[in-house]
C-alpha cells in the first residue's frame, strides 16, 4: 500500500513524495504514512494558493498555516473574510499533528539541500535525553510534553485513552460468533499486543507450556502485519488464554496448513492471513451486538495496561510488556489514573488513613 499527494496539475507533489518514499522504506507504518500524505496535502493546498514554494516559507509565514487551518473549509478559498468568533474547524490536538507533519517533512529536506530551512522541524519533537542539549535551548518557551521545544505551540490538554470494564470484555467475548474472534479479543485483552503484532503471530510464537507469547519483527507479512520497533518481546499470559487457543484450533482451524495464528476461514481467501480490514468488520459487528460504541482493537491494549498499573505493576515492567521504547511514554500515555488509584497507593503505604479517605 502507497500513498501520495497530487497537485493542482494532476500530478504527484515531488517533495512530498520524495518524503513519503523515505517514511515507507524507514519502516513507517502505512497508518503513519497516510497520515502524513493527508497532512502534507492541506499544507501544499495552502502553499499553492500563495503560490510559495515550500523552500521560500519563512517561521512567521509557517504560522499562518495553522490560522489558516482552523478556518472552516468553505473559508479556506482565497478572498474570503471570517467573521471574529468562528468556531475552529479543527481542534488542537488534530493541528499538532499536522504539525508535527510539517516539521517532519521539513527536516527530511533540510538535511538533503542545504538550501532549505529546517524552520520549526530542527525543534520540534521528543525532550532531548542524555547529555547533549540543543543550542539556544534555555531561551525557548518550556510548555508540557512533546511541546517544550516548539517555538509555535499548540497546547491541547492530554486526553486519557479510553479502557473496557471487565464487564464490557465479557460482552464482546460472549458476542463473538466464532471460537477464533474469541481468541482475537482475549489476546488483545490479555496480552496488550498491537493490533499489527497480533496478526502477524506464528504458531511457534505461542509457547503454551511457558505461558507466554513471543512478538517478533518479521519482514514480508502477507497481510501486511507488522511489528513497531525492531525489538521483540515476551509476554506471560494466562492459562484461560491459552484455552481459547485450543478450542479455536480444535473447533475451527483443524488440519489447516498455514503458519499465521489468525486465518480467513469462512470467507475467501480461505487459509489467507487476516488483515486488518477483516478485522475493522469484525469490530463493526461487536460494536453492533454489544452497543459498545468505543470499542476499538488498539482499546483492548490500554485496558490491559491500565490493569497493570492499577495492580501496582512497576511501570518500567509495564513499558516492557507493551514494547514500548521508554517507561516516560508509558507514564505519559496512561497519566489517567484517577484519585482513588493513588489514594489507594498511599493508603497501602501508611501515608492516608484508610477510614479517612472512606469519609
Amino acid at each position: 500500500m502507497s500513498f501520495t499527494v497530487v497537485g493542482r496539475d494532476g500530478l504527484p507533489v515531488a517533495p512530498v513524495e520524495e518524503f513519503l518514499a523515505h517514511l515507507t522504506v524507514a519502516g513507517r507504518s502505512p497508518n503513519t504514512v497516510q497520515g502524513y500524505a493527508h497532512d502534507l496535502r492541506d499544507f501544499f493546498e495552502w502553499l499553492g494558493q500563495r503560490r510559495w514554494d515550500f523552500r521560500e516559507v519563512q517561521l512567521e509565514e509557517a504560522a499562518e498555516f495553522f490560522a489558516w487551518l482552523r478556518r472552516p473549509k468553505p473559508a479556506r478559498a482565497p478572498g474570503v473574510f471570517v467573521l471574529p468568533g468562528t468556531p475552529a474547524a479543527v481542534g488542537n490536538r488534530t493541528l499538532q499533528r499536522k504539525r508535527a507533519a510539517v516539521a517532519s517533512f521539513y527536516r527530511f529536506h533540510a538535511r538533503r539541500d542545504p538550501g532549505v530551512s529546517p524552520l520549526f522541524g530542527e525543534l520540534l519533537g521528543a525532550r532531548p535525553t542524555g547529555r547533549y542539549v540543543p543550542m539556544l535551548a534555555h531561551t525557548r518557551r518550556r510548555g508540557p510534553g512533546p511541546d517544550d521545544y516548539s517555538p509555535i505551540r499548540i497546547v491541547a490538554a492530554p486526553l486519557p485513552p479510553r479502557t473496557l470494564s471487565d464487564g464490557e470484555v465479557r460482552l464482546l467475548l460472549d458476542a463473538c460468533g466464532h471460537q477464533r474472534d474469541r481468541f482475537l479479543i482475549g489476546l488483545l485483552n490479555w496480552s496488550g499486543l498491537r493490533l499489527g503484532e497480533a496478526l502477524g503471530l506464528r504458531h511457534e510464537d505461542l509457547r503454551l507450556r511457558a505461558g507466554e507469547v513471543r512478538v517478533l519483527p518479521r519482514e514480508g507479512n502477507a497481510n501486511g502485519a507488522r511489528v513497531k520497533g525492531l525489538k521483540g518481546r515476551v509476554v506471560p499470559v494466562q492459562p484461560a488464554l491459552l484455552d481459547l487457543y485450543a478450542d479455536y484450533m480444535e473447533a475451527e482451524y483443524g488440519a489447516l496448513d498455514c503458519d499465521y495464528v489468525f486465518v480467513n476461514l469462512f470467507g475467501e481467501p480461505r487459509g489467507a492471513p487476516m488483515t486488518r480490514a477483516n478485522v475493522n468488520s469484525l469490530v463493526r459487528r461487536l460494536r453492533a451486538r454489544t452497543g459498545i460504541a468505543h470499542f476499538t482493537p488498539h482499546v483492548l491494549r490500554h485496558t490491559y495496561a491500565t490493569r497493570l498499573l492499577r495492580a501496582g505493576v512497576p511501570i518500567e515492567v509495564v513499558a516492557e510488556l507493551l514494547g514500548h521504547a521508554s517507561p516516560q511514554t508509558t507514564a505519559e500515555t496512561y497519566s489517567h489514573l484517577r484519585v482513588e488509584d493513588h489514594r489507594r497507593v498511599l493508603v497501602s503505604a501508611g501515608l492516608v488513613d484508610d477510614a479517612a479517605a472512606a469519609r
